[in-house]
């Protein structure tokens, strides 16, 4: 099997703890160069990891590098369409954090292009790969919940807002919590029920927070530079009837006892949800038994890494040109919603789909 040549561009948190510690598990995969404006990032990455991969500060470089098979962009937000294209059009496969794009416009070129020049594009939704999350979609298809009707997804952080870096800023990161969490929330739900037809989308969005900054476990910020969203909610309705609502927040004064991303699934026949603080591992089952209505907790014990998971199908899919884990349509469709639920927030009005 060939070894696959990769370039990272964006050497900032999910480069340095998802993307290049996943990479150099793997056999096949050699790393050959990093990116980043701030030249030291890369080059503390480059010794830390012991990659003798080559230096760029331009990502223009990086992408018309021949020497390179496949680019990982880990960058903020608006960088992520503009960058893809230009590695998609030198022919390089691109797996793309998320969310994909900051507008559907640009996540359809994204898509498109992938298509016309034949090469493969991904983005990063691990979150759907915890065991727990994975156990609910077996359940599902298997048909042990009957007709789900409704699925509740959040992640409601208490004060863990990333101060690092440019996520307050609406202009360098493309938006507020919707950016950053708010696409795994968005789709979780739809993953589990393979249901990406969205009928209609209404949101509501709040920086009620910003101001008050003590307690952050990712550190203070500067309130002046401030201007997205540090709050999110959105109702959205599938065209099948079923509906998902999505809680996202950055810092609340609200306790969520499983301290990630979770979901809970009502179906005609059982619901089940993840709990406790062994959330990723962990779903609960309410269903009627003998007339009664029990509960039980089945604790998953084959452990999944997540962010290993999503590497290891996109190489995989590369190497066997097969589907990625996350099709880039999927993570197109959770931009739309993003968009909508934007835009609902903006106008005060259901956003009806096509």
């Amino acid at each position: 099997m060939a070894t696959l040549r990769v370039g990272v561009i964006g050497i900032g948190v999910i480069a340095t703890t998802k993307h290049i510690p996943a990479l150099v598990k793997r056999d096949d995969v050699e790393i050959v160069a990093l990116c980043d404006i701030e030249k030291e990032k890369a080059e503390k990455a480059n010794k830390e990891f012991k990659l003798g991969a080559k230096i760029y500060t331009d990502y223009k470089e990086l992408c018309a590098d021949e020497n390179i098979d496949v680019v990982h962009v880990c960058t903020p937000n608006p960088l992520h369409c503009p960058i893809t294209l230009d590695a998609l059009n030198h022919g390089k496969h691109v797996h793309c954090e998320k969310p994909l794009a900051c507008t559907y416009a640009d996540a359809e070129k994204m898509v498109e292009t992938a298509k016309k020049v034949g090469k493969k594009l991904t983005s990063g939704l691990q979150w759907r790969y915890n065991p727990a999350p994975m156990e609910m979609k077996r359940m599902i298809q298997n048909g042990e919940l009957g007709d789900v009707y409704y699925i509740k997804s959040q992640q409601l952080r208490p004060r863990r807002l990333p101060a690092y870096g440019v996520y307050t800023s609406k202009e360098l990161n493309g938006g507020g919590v919707l950016m950053d969490g708010g696409p795994h929330s968005i789709d979780l739900a739809m993953w589990l029920t393979d249901n990406y037809d969205v009928a209609s989308v209404r949101g509501v969005t709040f920086d009620k927070m910003k101001y008050f900054t003590e307690g952050n476990d990712l550190g203070p910020w500067d309130p002046d530079n401030f201007d997205v969203e540090d709050t999110a909610m959105a109702m959205i309705t599938m065209k099948n009837g079923m509906m998902i609502y999505v809680e996202t927040a950055w810092i609340t004064n609200m306790l969520q006892e499983a301290p990630g991303v979770v979901a809970s699934v009502a179906g005609t026949k059982a619901g089940v949800d993840m709990v406790g603080p062994g959330f990723e591992t962990s779903v609960r089952t309410t269903k009627m038994v003998d007339g009664k209505l029990t509960t039980e907790i089945k604790t998953i014990e084959e452990p999944v890494n997540m962010n290993e998971y999503d590497i290891n199908h996109w190489i995989d899919a590369i190497q066997n040109d097969g589907d990625p884990a996350v099709l880039p349509e999927q993570a197109a469709i959770v931009t739309k919603v993003i968009e909508a639920i934007y835009e609902s927030a903006r106008t005060n009005k259901t956003i009806v789909f096509d």
